[in-house]
């Protein structure tokens, strides 16, 4: 029941985030990237989510030969796509606070092509692992040919896809964190002087890059929660014979369950980058898939003031049937 409802959860909230940021016209590099998370936690809740309660539920790999060369890669590379992405987020922030006027900037085919690099590099370090994979019975398992070389390939998965990651995007979030915390500590300053709205300007702007900083300081933190257990589990087995332990398969699943929640998770963390912005996603659906937009029957799963607020964006675009909701402008802004 756990696995459905982490899958649907997941699949429901990052289609809306990827098809909302896919449909704008300019999106910003922090969207793209944000695009790109939702893509791997998608792929993670309608792919890895059921192929693992099928596994569970037939009690061995019932998908053939062929599938076991592709299924456990496929979850390493997502998990490995997810920190890289992580670090390039913390990286593009750490600039938009550091240096928010250098030259030059970030521009979106850049940030495409560091997107496809993050895809490109954990399938090059996976395939080593996917041609050790054999089907022996009803299990996919590994066949090393030495036992040493899965201890090398788990310590390199570990140090490449989360130590190192995990240590620069820390170090980064700990050095925009500081400087916008200094601009508020200095904020009476720079304000003395100017006019009230620019006084006024510059109070919201700073508040806000704090904010959404402590955003994706969040995203960083729920990724190691649920992610590092995963990897300590994998290393204890391949380390000091884990998998001999009669409760090995219980810490697996828990493992797992954590790893699939980061997934589901991430939505509603990244909500809260432009206030509204989950809400009208919402609502932005609500209009495409139903005739008349001021029903809030999808919108009941929603706490109060936001199924409120999200009928009120309904609303203000359903008083005139023939006009063309604006998907883009409307449903989802960042200010990354």
């Amino acid at each position: 029941m756990l696995y459905f409802i982490l899958s649907f959860v997941g699949i429901a909230a990052n289609s809306m985030i990827f098809h909302t940021l896919l449909s704008r016209n300019n999106p910003r590099v922090g969207e793209y990237l944000i695009l790109n998370l939702a893509l791997t936690d998608l792929a993670t809740c309608a792919v890895s989510v059921p192929f693992d309660l099928a596994e569970r539920l037939a009690g061995g790999f019932p998908f053939g030969s062929i599938m076991c060369y592709v299924v456990y890669p496929l979850q390493t590379v997502l998990m490995a796509v997810s920190v890289i992405t992580l670090l390039s987020m913390s990286l593009e922030r750490r600039r938009v606070v550091m240096e928010p006027f250098a030259r030059p900037r970030v521009l979106p085919k850049t940030t495409k092509i560091a997107i496809l690099v993050s895809w490109i590099a954990p399938i090059l370090v996976i395939i080593p692992y996917a041609l050790v994979l054999r089907l022996d019975g009803k299990n996919c398992l590994e066949k090393w040919s030495e036992s040493w070389h899965v201890k090398v390939f788990t310590l390199t998965n570990f140090t490449v896809f989360f130590v190192i990651p995990i240590a620069v995007i820390t170090t980064s979030y700990i050095m925009a964190g500081r400087k916008v915390r200094k601009e508020l500590q200095n904020l009476d300053d720079m304000l003395e002087g100017k006019d009230r709205s620019h006084r006024e300007y510059l109070k919201k702007r700073t508040v806000q890059k704090l904010r959404i900083t402590k955003v994706f300081i969040t995203a960083v933190a729920a990724f190691i929660v649920c992610m590092l257990p995963t990897h300590l589990v994998w290393i204890w087995h391949d380390f000091a014979q884990g998998d001999e332990k009669a409760y090995f398969k219980d810490i697996v699943i828990f493992s797992n369950i954590l790893m699939y929640l980061n997934s589901a998770l991430n939505p509603f963390i990244f909500r809260s980058v432009r206030g509204k912005s989950f809400t009208r996603l919402i609502a932005c659906c609500c209009k495409k898939f139903t005739k008349n937009s001021a029903s809030t029957a999808g919108l009941l799963f929603l706490p109060q003031v936001e199924r409120e607020r999200a009928i009120r964006v309904t609303k203000s675009f359903s008083r005139t049937s023939d006009v063309t909701f604006p998907t883009a402008d409307v449903c989802y802004e960042t200010s990354v």
